[in-house]
């Protein structure tokens, strides 16, 4: 009951690849306090009770717990309670799954929206990728009517990845730079001269220059 379906590492490829390769548009949607725009009622299984303790400042009587009646972040089946929140909302306006993928939805052209539009939600980092920039639009006010948050624009960062485009050319590189920066910077390797050889020619190792390791630790 903790569990919130999430698209495969795959799915938000696949999206960029076909949009890339049909010149389609791709934006996002950042949901303000996701969890809390939540609603337990749409969890497919009974709407837990959760209880906590006064925030400290708040004098209450001895034995006084408060209900939590929305969720909030740090309790576990929070993402859960987004994930079906969303999905109800969804299929309200005409959206399907995606084959297997439960965080992957399709909406195929109507009167109302006269594009199709593919929309991926790992928890509340969103996707959303139509041919047609004012469809695309149209969607995305429908959708921050009914939750709060920001419309993004063009993607230029998911899921901790830079996304680089060149649309004349139809290409879309996907990079971790960003994230190997930090590495680099957590190490104090960020001013460290890459080189191809990282050993000296000829060095030989052995079993004894492997480092020590105390079997009692985990």
């Amino acid at each position: 009951d903790a569990f919130s379906p999430v698209p495969r590492s795959t799915a938000g490829r696949v999206m960029m690849s076909l949009a890339a390769a049909m010149d389609m548009e791709i934006h996002a949607v950042d949901f303000s306090q996701a969890f809390v725009q939540a609603s337990w009622a749409d969890l497919p299984e009974e709407t837990p009770q959760i209880f906590i303790r006064p925030p400290v400042g708040y004098d209450e009587e001895p034995g006084v717990v408060y209900e939590v009646l929305r969720p909030l972040y740090g309790i576990p089946s929070s993402a859960r309670a987004l994930h079906f929140t969303i999905d109800r909302y969804l299929a309200s306006v005409g959206f399907e799954k995606s084959g297997f993928e439960e965080s992957v939805w399709v909406r195929f052209a109507d009167s109302t929206l006269p594009h199709t539009i593919f929309m991926s939600a790992h928890v509340d980092d969103t996707l959303l990728v139509c041919e047609n920039l004012e469809t695309l639009n149209k969607f995305k006010g429908m959708l921050l009517t009914r939750f709060e948050g920001t419309d993004e624009g063009e993607v230029t960062e998911y899921l901790g990845c830079d996304i680089v485009r060149a649309r004349v050319a139809g290409t879309l590189t996907v990079t971790q730079k960003a994230y190997i920066q930090r590495v680099l910077a957590h190490h104090g390797m960020s001013d460290a001269n890459p080189v191809k050889t990282p050993l000296e020619p000829g060095t030989r190792l052995s079993k004894r220059d492997a480092p020590t390791v105390d079997p009692r630790c985990n």
